[in-house]
This record gives structure tokens, C-alpha cells and sequence, in this order.
């Protein structure tokens, strides 16, 4: 004997279809699956500006030591350029001098100094440079972690 079916058994039937179909969708089109993307990024960093010693001299004059130095810049930057000149004896340091120039890019400039000295000492000189510094642009790649849905996967990889 065959059984009849019920309106209660066709609701429950229903009721079932509609609850697997909303776990289907639910797997298929919620964010899930975590992906990690590297994407581009401009940033500014700050770094120092580039220069060449062009030369360097260090000679007496009379009663005086002077020593010169020709910097050119060779960064796309322009700046303040300092030059810090030493002068030593037996001792050790006897003096510093310190002179700063603005140095558009491709210019040179030639940063002297006069220390006086007694006649016949003996002194040598030394120098450092101080480029600015220059605010400068670079592309980094970066890393982010996105989640997608299987559909995203399956339609746009």
C-alpha cells in the first residue's frame, strides 16, 4: 500500500531544500578563504643628498695655513652644503672652521679656510662634508592579507 503524502511532509521538504540552499550560498559567497595580495605603494623617505669632492688643498701662505675644498653636488636635489676644515698640529686638533653653501644640482663650489699659524709649524689639515638632506620618492611593494568567496576565486581568480 502507498502511503499519501501530507502538506506538513511537502512543508518540512521545503523548509529543508530552503536551509541547504542558504548554507550553499553562504559558503559560496561569504569572504572566507584568506589570499595575500602585494600591491604598489609611492612613500617618502629621507636620505642624504650626493656630492663629489672635486679637491682638496691644503697649503701654507705666509703666516697662514689654508685649506680649500671644491664640492659639487651631484644630486637632483639642491641644498645646504657644509664643510667643516681641521686643522692639526702635534698636539692634536688646534682648530675647526665651518662654512655652509646653497648648491643647486650641478653646481660646484669651492669652501676655503685660513687658519693662522706661527711661522714653521707644523700643521696638517683634514675636512669632512655634510650633505643635506633630501626628501626623495620610492615604489615599495607591500603585502595585505584579503579574504574572497569561492565564487571570487572561481570567477576572477
Amino acid at each position: 500500500m502507498i502511503k499519501e503524502a501530507k502538506p506538513r511532509d511537502y512543508k518540512k521538504l521545503i523548509v529543508g531544500i530552503i536551509v541547504v540552499a542558504i548554507i550553499i550560498i553562504t559558503i559560496l559567497f561569504i569572504p572566507m578563504i584568506p589570499i595575500r595580495e602585494a600591491y604598489s605603494e609611492t612613500e617618502e623617505y629621507g636620505r642624504e643628498a650626493r656630492y663629489e669632492v672635486a679637491s682638496v688643498t691644503f697649503k701654507e701662505e705666509g703666516v697662514y695655513h689654508v685649506s680649500t675644498a671644491v664640492v659639487k653636488n651631484i644630486d637632483p636635489y639642491g641644498g645646504t652644503f657644509w664643510v667643516t676644515h681641521y686643522l692639526y698640529d702635534a698636539n692634536g686638533l688646534q682648530a675647526t672652521k665651518t662654512a655652509g653653501e646653497y648648491l643647486s644640482a650641478g653646481q660646484n663650489k669651492t669652501f676655503r679656510a685660513e687658519f693662522d699659524t706661527q711661522g714653521l709649524q707644523d700643521v696638517r689639515g683634514g675636512f669632512s662634508v655634510s650633505a643635506p638632506t633630501v626628501i626623495d620618492k620610492r615604489v615599495v611593494t607591500k603585502h595585505k592579507t584579503v579574504y574572497k568567496s569561492i565564487i571570487e576565486l572561481l570567477l576572477y581568480g
